[in-house]
């Protein structure tokens, strides 16, 4: 095969070929990046002022696939989960997670988000958990080993309630995905004078 005025055999080309394509395969799902999520996380999501327990709280988790990409990775979305807190406000979560069992990709996450009407969400008002050193994935860390407190902040006049509800639903999430969630935002809405947005079963 000529190539540029140079004869290139078939077999030199393969050879080339087969080595990008498992440096890719090796950097992208080597021991640097897991091809099975963590878990299960645990937590309690309390009221920030009152530290009672809220319960029936939705925690939605969020896992995405991680893939090499032209001069970054690129990520999609993979999996999630949805729980409601219990009666001490207590919840696990990614006990059975996701797999990225496609050569060359890994798995991101989760993301998580806690919501109840009328108090500011996690991760846009966080109060506490504090991230430890390692931030998020220092968090996750974390609730692997005991479970942490939420604080979510009541929310109290009706402007606050209303910019409360915003990017709390994460569009790249399915609605079959986060029927808790999106029943809840509903529920939010309504209290608020506004139409309900999602599907519910």
């Amino acid at each position: 095969m000529a190539y540029g005025g140079f004869k290139i055999s078939e077999k030199r080309i393969m050879r080339k070929f087969n080595l990008v394509i498992l440096l890719t395969i090796f950097t992208g799902c080597g021991p640097l990046y897991p091809l099975f999520a963590g878990g299960p996380y645990k937590g309690k999501v309390i009221d920030a002022e009152t530290k009672a327990p809220i319960v029936g709280a939705v925690v939605l988790a969020v896992w995405y696939r991680g893939a090499p990409g032209l001069g970054h990775a690129s990520h999609g979305f993979l999996d999630a989960e949805e729980v409601l807190t219990d009666k001490s406000g207590e919840f696990v979560i990614g006990a059975h997670p996701p797999a990225s069992l496609i050569p060359g990709t890994w798995v991101e996450g989760p993301r998580i988000t806690i919501f109840y009407p009328n108090y500011g969400y996690f991760p846009r008002y966080q109060i506490a958990p504090r991230q430890p050193p390692g931030g998020y994935k220092g968090l996750l860390a974390e609730m692997e080993k005991r479970a942490v407190n939420f604080e979510l902040p009541p929310l109290k006049t009706l402007k606050e309630k209303r910019e409360g509800m915003r990017l709390v639903d994460p569009a790249e999430v399915p609605n079959e995905k986060k029927p808790k969630l999106n029943k809840l935002i509903n529920q939010q809405r309504r209290e608020l004078g506004l139409e309900a947005v999602y599907p519910e079963k």
